[in-house]
């Protein structure tokens, strides 16, 4: 079992250090369009709105780190921080996984070092993808109750919280059909490591209701959108440098959506999709093509290549400790 998982760690390793260096090719090859948007002259223009936004996307992921330990220990797991930190850092070589699915080496770091159960740190690992989710959704909903106009349509905020109540209308109107709902929900099926787990299993997991605290909830849902709105921040760092006016919430909404469809495209790290959708938004806020291919390369070298980075170096120095029994 060692082995096996070893041996497709090393060949998702070998796969991300070939898609590093094409990736990179490619940005500079379609950012060196236009007289003012080369990759090169950015870089150098933006060194200090770079260098301060590495270190904001690093609080995110520390933030993002105590939220995995608010929920890993709501199930009553307490792994020594200084060994976990470095399995947690680890997961993220494999990011640029189609929807991050890669992460999911986590479970079987924890399991293998501190003997957690694959359960656990499975729906762990779910409430944190959704809660990125919500955050997503949050910064979405900022955006459009302060912007007169959406990407596709004029839509005037009235019309925007109209829709909302009545979705919520809706809902508590068919709210006798909720349980029906949540049996669905419970006969869905996770394929995980060649195990299958209902969604129902997990509900019985101990402690399970531990994580459904009103104070564990609002602690999580805070951690998830202070993360991605430094994202948020450091991307419109870039953008203001250059004397573009943009807001926070038009930053953070671009960043985000254009990440959450990336994923959803299931390519490897939203490679291709995302760029492409962000550049488009950036069009439609009036940036010019010849600084959003570069200034989009440049955001997802921040947040996606150098948190990839960080794992695979993280990876490198725990990997013998993970697979020290390994025959």
């Amino acid at each position: 079992m060692n082995n096996l998982i070893n041996k497709k760690i090393n060949s998702s390793l070998r796969s991300l250090i070939f898609l590093f260096p094409l990736t990179l090719f490619i940005y500079l090859f379609f950012s060196d369009f236009g007289n003012f948007g080369n990759l090169f002259f950015l870089t150098k223009k933006l060194y200090y709105e770079i260098s301060f936004g590495l270190f904001l996307i690093s609080i995110g992921y520390l933030m993002r780190y105590y939220r995995w330990r608010i929920i890993i220990n709501s199930f009553g797991f307490y792994p020594s921080a200084k060994t976990e930190s470095k399995l947690w850092l680890a997961s993220y070589a494999f990011t640029a996984t189609p929807g991050k699915i890669g992460e999911l080496v986590r479970c079987f770091f924890i399991k293998k070092v501190f003997n957690v159960p694959l359960n656990y740190s499975f729906i762990a690992i779910i409430f944190e993808r959704l809660f990125d989710l919500i955050a997503v959704l949050i910064y979405l909903f900022c955006f459009l109750l302060n912007n007169e106009k959406t990407l596709i349509l004029p839509v005037g905020k009235s019309l925007i919280l109209g829709v909302i109540i009545f979705m919520l209308l809706i809902f508590l109107i068919r709210f006798k059909y909720y349980k029906k709902l949540i049996n669905y929900v419970d006969n869905i099926k996770f394929n995980f490591l060649n195990k299958f787990f209902k969604f129902r299993d997990l509900r019985r997991l101990n402690n399970f209701n531990n994580i459904l605290k009103i104070n564990i909830l609002l602690k999580i849902t805070f951690l998830s959108i202070i993360s991605w709105g430094l994202e948020g921040i450091s991307f419109l760092l870039l953008l203001h440098k250059l004397s573009f006016d943009i807001s926070f919430f038009e930053s953070t909404f671009i960043h985000t959506t254009a990440g959450l469809i990336g994923a959803l495209t299931m390519l490897p790290g939203g490679l291709g999709s995302t760029e492409a959708i962000t550049v488009y938004i950036l069009k439609n806020q009036s940036i010019p093509i010849d600084y959003g291919i570069p200034i989009t390369s440049i955001i997802r070298l921040m947040t996606l290549w150098y948190i990839s980075f960080l794992g695979i170096v993280s990876l490198f120095f725990i990997q013998k400790e993970v697979f020290k029994d390994a025959q």
